[in-house]
């Protein structure tokens, strides 16, 4: 397991450094800042086929990486002290987006409540991850499904308003690794949403939580609002820890233990209680003596 976790977060930390590298060539050979058009040329090609490479060893890993069953529970799956200093690098980055998202309004009215809009649910979806990073390492017995929730309604909303921002330009390519980023993104945190109703899917989970976290990074350099790129960044934040935190090794799930122990006790009480002293038994009447039959015969003189 332990190789696994080297394996994905190394590899993880190589081919996005190497993804954002081609992304910025690209960007600055490829694109006309006259016309918002790109050339497709060999840069976009390699960036292109080091994504599908990256996201086959990230089917891969997730395919042959993950032997255990998981827990059905997320503290259980993602608790930890790691878990909650991720989680509060990730509430700064989202607070920080949001006091940029605030300032950097556009002038049309929809477009402006949409980004306070989105700048609350960051707020909201970031302090869900530090709650949900406290709960792992309390160890709490129960799941918070409405901290769980919130980064996803956060993703989503994300999705669209970069959408809305980004569709009228003509060239597909500018916005083709960070909407299939957020995309990959929103699923992640919709599977790991899951584990707080004991829904764990651990292979997909861990698929999109790479395959998100990759193409979040290397979206970063075509991405010209800061708020935008501070999302993005706590996003691929999330979603990287995450799925280390799945390949790690985990505790055995409590269930079975917290079941038996009700037993337990109930028995432990029946042993301690006085024992109630039993009715004497009744001494059984004896049998009455049989008669003896009389013959048939004198049976029917008798009658006669």
């Amino acid at each position: 397991m332990r190789k696994n976790v080297w394996l994905f977060s190394g590899g993880l930390i190589l081919l996005s450094g190497a993804g954002v590298l081609l992304r910025s060539i690209e960007l600055r050979t490829a694109l006309d800042n006259s016309t918002m058009l790109m050339d497709f040329g060999a840069v976009s090609l390699i960036l292109l086929l080091l994504s599908a490479a990256a996201l086959g060893l990230l089917a891969l890993l997730a395919r042959k990486g993950m032997e255990e069953p998981l827990p059905r529970r997320y503290v259980l799956c993602f608790g930890g002290i790691g878990s909650l200093a991720v989680s509060a690098v990730s509430l700064l980055l989202t607070v920080a987006g949001a006091l940029f998202c605030l300032r950097s309004r556009g002038a049309d009215a929809g477009m402006r409540l949409f980004r306070e809009l989105l700048a609350l649910l960051a707020v909201l979806g970031g302090a869900a991850w530090l709650a949900l990073g406290l709960d792992g390492w309390r160890k709490k017995k129960e799941d918070s499904f409405l901290s769980a929730v919130l980064p996803v309604i956060f993703c989503g909303t994300f999705l669209v308003l970069f959408y809305k921002t980004y569709a009228q330009l003509p060239a597909l390519l500018y916005i083709l690794y960070p909407f299939l980023g957020l995309c990959a993104a929103v699923a992640g945190v919709h599977l790991i949403a899951g584990f707080s109703l004991g829904r764990v899917r651990a292979r997909l989970t861990l698929f999109f939580c790479g395959a998100g976290a990759y193409l979040c990074i290397v979206s970063l350099p075509g991405v010209k609002d800061v708020s935008f790129q501070l999302f993005l960044g706590a996003i691929a934040l999330e979603l990287a820890a995450h799925g280390v935190c799945l390949l790690l090794p985990h505790p055995p799930e409590p269930e079975q233990e917290e079941a038996e122990t009700p037993k337990e006790d109930g028995e432990a009480e029946a042993e301690k209680a006085p024992e109630t002293p039993e009715a004497p038994e009744t001494p059984e009447a004896p049998e009455a003596p049989e008669t003896p039959e009389a013959p048939e015969a004198e049976a029917g003189g008798e009658n006669a």
